[in-house]
């Protein structure tokens, strides 16, 4: 993905990214990936080089930032569809003045709320609202710019109680034309009551769990064959052939389960109807 994609206009990963890094405090700069561990701990990333389509964990405060810089991203380019959801108390009444501003940016609003609409009050005739609070969609905080640069942010908050009281959500971002447009559409079905879920955010959320499982799989795997390798080294007297033998059964068994693991995620997806 090249700048020169979007006619001269900067690259949509770098613009976002800055965008975020501008709006986070220095202690929230280093995010968790989701389901990650290397050496049994947890990966930390710069916001500076986040990938898009890749699970996070991410922090009210980094969520936000997210959520404000797609918003704002998008006024600047103009045009195409904006979709806001603020499923959380209070966060519409936080959101109202920035989406007043941007509603003569874009050529649609269409904001997902809790609650009734007429609580707002005099919104702009270019403002669609909905009440999610019996939909799906009220489990999760997002915002869909569609058009010629396409943006997303999306996260499911983790309803785990934490002792720091504050939300976890695990999500991602998305500045490809194909995953956005593929979420939006998942929206578009959940508000017509044609869907239950959100099939594009659990099949990459199912995606990302699978791969980190084989990783970490690999990882204790290795640790292993590491050891057994040094113990005959240092006794090589007892790397008999049985011995042998039985350590390339067990690394054929391992490939095998290894392998197991997407299938069994694949079958997921077809009982869950994904």
């Amino acid at each position: 993905m090249t700048a020169s994609m979007y006619r001269g206009q900067a690259n949509p990963l770098w613009e976002l990214l800055a965008e975020v890094r501008h709006r986070v405090p220095p202690g929230s700069r280093m995010i968790r990936e989701a389901f990650t561990t290397e050496h049994r701990r947890p990966v930390l990333v710069k916001v500076s080089d986040l990938t898009p389509d890749t699970f996070y964990e991410f922090d009210e405060i980094t969520a936000q930032a997210f959520h404000d810089a797609v918003i704002d991203i998008g006024a600047r380019d103009g045009g195409g569809r904006l979709t806001v959801c603020c499923p959380f108390p209070g966060e519409l009444h936080a959101q109202q003045r920035r989406l007043q501003r941007v509603a003569g940016k874009v050529e649609r609003i269409r904001v997902l709320m809790v609650g009734s609409a007429r609580a707002m009050g005099g919104h702009d005739t270019a403002t669609d609202f909905y009440d999610i609070a019996a939909n799906p969609l009220a489990r999760y905080s997002f915002a869909i710019k569609e058009g010629a640069r396409p943006l997303l942010f999306i996260c499911r908050e983790d309803r785990r109680p934490r002792a720091t009281g504050m939300r976890r959500s695990a999500g991602f971002f998305a500045v490809g034309r194909d995953v956005v447009e593929e979420v939006a559409d998942d929206v578009e079905l959940l508000l017509r009551g044609a869907a239950t879920t959100l099939v594009t955010f659990d099949e990459l959320e199912l995606l990302h769990r699978t791969t980190q499982r084989i990783s970490r799989e690999l990882e204790s795997y290795s640790r292993r064959m590491e050891w057994a390798v040094r113990r005959a080294r240092r006794r090589p007297e007892l790397l008999t052939r049985a011995r042998f033998d039985r350590i390339v059964g067990q690394a054929i068994a391992k490939m095998g389960q290894l392998k197991e693991i997407p299938r069994q995620a694949l079958r997921s997806i077809d009982r869950n109807g994904f």
